[in-house]
């Protein structure tokens, strides 16, 4: 399964926040403000999350965990009170008496909330990060450009070495019982007691704050969409279905973060009845119109994901742009480029040819995002 990691560094007792959130099982983002990129960035992660995703936290180059996603009602996230998708500011006295979990004056900030408990319990002692990283390194990609996120999604390669070395590291508490974070079901209880169908996250109310007609303002609120969409099988006619859905997957070797080229949006479906990948898909976004230099970029994803993920199986990748326009000579320039030549197997050699690379038009109609398959045919 996927891995969160939650970074908690402001508070002036990061620990007493983290055996709070252990405790009750509960944890939110708390945004300071409505700029769009974290806003939707956040509101993203949050519909990508799904019940069974191990949960850790951050503080102070240490890592404490850990915990699994559990459904508490018909999910395991939903917003802290109704209308939180909508990037406007509301007063704690005008959502209080419909907060899910109620953290006082700062409640507003904490739009979205996801429930969680111990796998098998969060720990009492950290783990340093060179220790972690020292551990099966070459499995460890995100968590090398935490950076400058309130938190991060795990692949579920990064998230197995995450979580063994934790239980590696802390046999002795399992065995004993002792230095574990107690925990408790009261909030829970608590929330499962609301009318929860009107706690549901959704882009809808959001797409509707930054449309201009039938197009989105932002990037990332189309992103949003997307990983929406792709969540609940709305694009499984063009594109499948998908099992681990993240965004902004880091597709370049190690360098300063703020370098770094990323996935706008990254999928992997399992082999039926296992946790075993055998698709992956790269989606490039682009809000307005996407010409040549995207195809060659989502080309560039491709060749990273197909050495990273897929061992060279250019047959296991799959690709898209979704764009609300194209530019003319995307066709042609699409026909030209988009083949990769490689060769499977041995004795015999298999030569084999890929050219899975879609391209979707987006429009919004009547308060929803519709898709377009435009793929020039053969």
């Amino acid at each position: 399964m996927a891995g969160y990691v939650f970074a908690i560094g402001k508070d002036e007792d990061p620990m007493s926040v983290i055996r709070d959130c252990a405790k009750d099982g509960v944890y939110s983002t708390f945004l300071r403000g409505l700029a769009p990129t974290p806003f939707e960035g956040t509101l993203a992660d949050y519909l990508s999350m799904r019940p069974g995703d191990n949960v850790y936290f951050f503080c102070k180059r240490r890592y404490y965990g850990v915990g699994r996603l559990v459904a508490v009602g018909p999910d395991c996230k939903y917003c802290n009170y109704p209308g939180s998708t909508l990037p406007r500011n509301v007063g704690y006295g005008k959502i209080r008496k419909d907060l899910l979990v109620d953290y006082g004056e700062q409640s507003a900030s904490a739009r979205w909330i996801c429930t969680f408990e111990g796998d098998p319990a969060f720990f009492e002692e950290g783990i340093d990060t060179d220790e972690i990283l020292a551990y099966k390194p070459d499995t460890f990609k995100m968590l090398r450009a935490f950076w400058k996120r309130s938190f991060i999604k795990l692949g579920d390669e990064e998230n197995r070495s995450l979580k063994e070395i934790f239980l590696l590291r802390h046999q002795r508490e399992l065995e004993t019982g002792e230095r574990i974070l107690p925990t408790e079901r009261r909030v829970h209880r608590a929330i499962r007691a609301h009318d929860l169908e009107r706690y549901h996250i959704e882009p809808a109310e959001l797409l509707r704050s930054v449309a201009d007609e039938n197009e989105l303002k932002h990037e990332m609120a189309l992103e949003a969409a997307v990983i929406h969409a792709l969540a609940k099988d709305g694009l499984r006619d063009l594109l499948g279905h998908w099992d681990y859905i993240s965004h902004q997957v880091v597709a370049s070797p190690f360098k300063p973060v703020d370098y770094m080229d990323k996935i706008d949006v990254f999928a992997a479906r399992y082999l039926p009845g296992t946790e075993i990948p055998c698709k992956y898909l790269t989606i490039e976004l682009k809000k307005d119109m996407a010409g040549k230099e995207t195809i060659d970029q989502v080309l560039r994803y491709v060749d990273w994901v197909c050495s990273e993920y897929a061992y060279g199986d250019y047959a296991a990748v799959e690709a898209a742009i979704i764009a609300y326009r194209f530019s003319d000579d995307i066709a042609g320039y699409h026909a030209d480029v988009v083949k990769r030549y490689y060769t499977m197997g041995s004795h015999p050699v298999r030569n084999e040819q890929w050219a899975a690379l879609r391209l979707i038009r987006y429009r919004y109609e009547e308060g929803q995002v519709r898709y377009i398959d435009e793929t020039p045919t053969a």
